[in-house]
């Protein structure tokens, strides 16, 4: 589905099911802290479609065809958002609903051949992939259709089309609304959740604090100076990037924020997050063991 100018606006405003798989930690591809970057204005979300997003859209007439042709059901285009009647603040745009079925919902899909892999399990079987998943739940909670029909056609052309149901219990909407309900209140409070390990949260940080303030320096707290302390002494941290390591790095990110320097309690310079002549940010770590003994080298 392309949405208009107006529907992308909308979406800054509400929880969508775009942003399901952040809430429910099942999207490789976004993060809760990124979600919350967005809602609150500390990025913009500049992505505006593709030749991917393209093709998905031309092929969804096609696959409600198929979906029609092989469930027997008719489908129906919703023009408008819809939002949940009790949280007006969750809400959505929808692909289609089945008509005279008040209980059930079409999502469909075009995959890329780079996409592909992503819609098999571990036996080679065709499975719907968690994210997506947590979309339709979104759409579940917002529209009270309980089961919703994924139509998957494949864009190589060598795939017959993919049909498959998911229905929901009230308990997983239930489950699922509270999770919407504690994501908006850090929107609505400007308060920003936890970081994670993710590239999504990682690329949030430095696209918020992409501007430093040259010499501003903040004190290492306990947790930062036994991450260095670790960095240190862990050569396998250093030598292959771990998901702990970039976890410790956007923690880094997130305390540094505009400053660039972090120094010890004896005023050591430990780590430095400086702007590049390519206009980004990098690190650059100086931590010694000596440091946490008190010895003074490249004192600010």
């Amino acid at each position: 589905m392309t949405l208009t100018k107006t529907q992308l606006e909308e979406r800054l405003g509400m929880v969508t099911g775009s942003d399901a798989g952040a809430i429910e930690g099942t999207s490789p591809y976004t993060s809760v802290y990124q979600a919350w970057a967005k809602k609150t204005g500390r990025i913009v979300d500049t992505f505006s479609g593709n030749n991917k997003t393209d093709l998905g859209t031309w092929l969804e007439a096609f696959a409600v065809n198929k979906y029609e042709e092989h469930s027997g059901n008719k489908c129906r285009m919703v023009h408008r958002t819809l939002r949940h009647k009790r949280y007006p603040f969750i809400g959505g745009h929808i692909d289609r609903l089945v008509e005279g079925n008040s209980n059930r919902g079409v999502e469909c899909k075009a995959v890329t051949s780079d996409g592909m892999g992503k819609w098999f399990d571990e036996a080679d079987e065709l499975m719907v992939p968690a994210y997506y998943v947590s979309q339709v739940k979104h759409y579940a909670l917002v529209t009270g259709r309980m089961i919703w029909d994924f139509s998957v056609v494949f864009t190589d052309g060598r795939r017959d089309p993919f049909f498959t149901t998911i229905e929901f219990s009230q308990d997983d909407l239930d489950l699922y609304l509270e999770r919407c309900i504690a994501f908006w209140s850090l929107v609505d409070s400007n308060t920003p959740p936890d970081v994670d390990s993710s590239n999504a949260t990682a690329d949030t940080l430095k696209q918020e604090w992409r501007e430093s303030d040259p010499g501003q320096v903040k004190v290492a707290p306990d947790y930062v100076m036994k991450y260095l302390k670790e960095r240190d002494t862990n050569k396998e941290m250093k030598e292959v990037y771990t998901s702990q390591m970039q976890l410790m790095e956007n923690r880094l990110r997130k305390f540094l924020e505009e400053a660039d320097t972090i120094v010890s309690p004896t005023g050591e310079v430990l780590c430095t997050w400086k702007a590049t002549k390519k206009g980004d940010r990098r690190f650059n770590f100086n931590f010694k063991r000596e440091n946490v003994n008190g010895e003074k080298r490249n004192a600010i």
